[in-house]
C-alpha cells in the first residue's frame, strides 16, 4: 500500500514527470474537474493493476466523497472512494 502511495504523490506533485492519460473526445468530465484531479485518478486505477488508457467520463459520485471513472472507450468502470481517510479502487 505504501508504494502506491508513493507513486500517486510523486505525479501528483510533478505533473511534468507525469504523461497525461488522453480525454477522449466527447468524453463525459464533470464541470469543476481539472486535469490536475485526473491524472491522480488514473495513477491510482493503475497502481491496482488495472487499466485506464484514456477517460471515457469521470464525475463525482453525489451523496459521498469519490469518483466514476469510466475508462477506454467506457470499457471500464471504476469507483474510487474515500473510506475512512483511505482512498479504495474498485472496478464496477
Amino acid at each position: 500500500m505504501k508504494r502506491y502511495f508513493i507513486a500517486v504523490v510523486l505525479i501528483w506533485a510533478s505533473p511534468a514527470l507525469a504523461q497525461s492519460v488522453p480525454v477522449e473526445e466527447g468524453a463525459h468530465i464533470s464541470g469543476g474537474l481539472s486535469r490536475g484531479l485526473i491524472d491522480p485518478t488514473v495513477a491510482l486505477i493503475e497502481a491496482h493493476g488495472w487499466r485506464c488508457d484514456s477517460i471515457s467520463a469521470m464525475t463525482p459520485f453525489i451523496m459521498a466523497r469519490g469518483y466514476s471513472v469510466d475508462c477506454n472507450h467506457f470499457s471500464y468502470r471504476y469507483n474510487i472512494e474515500d473510506k475512512g481517510g483511505n482512498w479504495e479502487v474498485s472496478l464496477d
